[in-house]
């Protein structure tokens, strides 16, 4: 049984408050994941932690089955649980300026984010599992994940190849991508199958090529 592959497991929508289980540690989904076993994960945005590699705030990848949704009235960036809409401000609409954000911020007030509500963002083109023709490159490669990124439009699809007997993994926006075949898809355990993923490739690589040659492919129903 294949799995499907969608966005907003859990419930959850980019620019949520969330509390990580395992640490305690509160931040904000700043990217979904999809990946190609059918699990989502996030970003999160953790403006208390700093990063190992900067002063900037940490920035770390979680499945969604440990990220609790904040209520109202939990803090993320202040200390307490007792927010109340004098001790909020919520930067959103044509009439924020910098003048009011400044004071709000001096005051202590907690920064609530916008809800990313995903209007207008790009519908899942290539399922994770598709091998495609990558136009640049000139090579087929597999859709392992898809991801997108808070407030765009544009999804962007993680892409596998094999170079030198070495994975290299890069990402690419869809207008880039040529749709070949499904080449891997995820199963059950009593009907789980394995195997090399460009064996049997169905184009040899070379010099040449044209959109043309790809008409004989075509994705499974």
């Amino acid at each position: 049984m294949s799995k499907s592959y969608s966005f907003g497991a859990g419930g959850f929508k980019l620019g949520d408050r969330v509390e990580v289980l395992t640490t305690g540690q509160r931040g904000i989904l700043i990217s979904e994941i999809v990946h190609l076993t059918g699990c989502n994960t996030y970003f999160v945005l953790l403006p208390n932690v700093t990063s190992v590699y900067s002063d900037r705030a940490a920035e770390k990848h979680y499945d969604h089955l440990i990220l609790r949704k904040l209520k109202p009235n939990e803090a993320v960036f202040t200390n307490g649980d007792n927010l109340t809409d004098e001790t909020v401000y919520a930067p959103k609409g044509t009439d924020v300026n910098a003048v009011w954000l400044k004071e709000s911020a001096k005051a202590g007030k907690e920064p609530i984010p916008e809800v990313d509500e995903a209007v207008g963002a790009e519908e899942i083109i290539y399922m994770p599992g598709t091998e495609v023709w990558h136009k640049v490159y000139n090579k087929p490669m597999l859709v392992s994940y898809i991801y997108r990124n808070i407030y765009e439009k544009e999804l962007r699809y993680g892409l596998t190849y094999m170079a030198d007997n070495k994975e290299v993994c890069l990402s690419s926006h869809r207008y880039a991508l040529i749709p070949m075949q499904i080449r891997i898809k995820i199963y059950d355990a009593e009907d789980r199958k394995s195997g090399s993923l460009f064996s049997d490739s169905p184009v040899e690589i070379g010099y040449g090529i044209t959109i043309d040659d790809f008409g004989r492919f075509t994705l499974e129903p």
